[in-house]
């Protein structure tokens, strides 16, 4: 009997610990799961067009892939790709906006996230019309100064990280130019009357 009075509160302890550090991890802040995933993008719901477009002005280098794993399979009629993906954020630009999508849609986040040089998030994705996609169904992985953490899925991370296709196409259907393309004998904003300028954070999304 007396065995059992002791085991019990170690027990006790392990499982409020667990609990406690369920409670502490990361939780999705702004729930998009009711709307159409088509919805999302074509609406820029996330914030990411300018994004884009500024990486195709090339302000800046896209995140670097770090490490991967490509795995393809199927039933020998439909063919299925997919695999993991280590993605690294580094420089003022990348810093920002990754910054900025995980803020916009999460909370409790790791509180190093403000001042961290490096952000780097691990995905596992699955290809969808030939675009690929986070799934689902796994939880992604966010490293911040060599500490990680569990990131629930959410569509603006998916778009973030693999939405460039998508956002080329949505400018190209508006008939956005990228910033600083020539347009005739002027560049894109100056023909609307704004100043053309070569700042790196120019058309980042704030």
């Amino acid at each position: 009997m007396s065995t059992n009075r002791h085991i019990r509160p170690a027990f006790l302890l392990v499982s409020l610990s667990a609990v406690g550090a369920l409670a502490c991890g990361i939780v999705v802040q702004r729930d998009l799961s009711a709307i159409p995933p088509g919805q999302i993008g074509f609406d820029d719901m996330c914030g990411l067009q300018d994004y884009f477009d500024s990486l195709e002005a090339k302000v800046s280098k896209p995140p670097a892939v770090v490490s991967s794993l490509d795995l393809e399979g199927g039933d020998g009629i439909k063919t299925v790709r997919g695999g993991k993906a280590r993605i690294v954020f580094e420089g003022d630009f990348l810093l920002k906006n990754v910054k900025r999508v995980l803020k916009e849609n999460y909370r409790r986040l790791p509180e190093e996230l403000d001042g961290a040089k490096k952000v780097e998030i691990e995905v596992r994705w699955v290809e969808r019309a030939s675009i690929k996609r986070v799934t689902t169904d796994q939880e992604s992985e966010l490293f911040v100064d060599d500490d990680s953490s569990a990131l629930p899925y959410h569509p603006c991370l998916s778009e973030f990280l693999y939405g460039e296709p998508l956002y080329r196409q949505r400018r190209e259907m508006w008939g956005k130019p990228i910033p600083g393309q020539t347009v005739g004998s002027m560049t894109a904003g100056e023909d609307a009357g704004v100043p053309a300028t070569n700042d790196v954070d120019a058309g980042a999304h704030e």
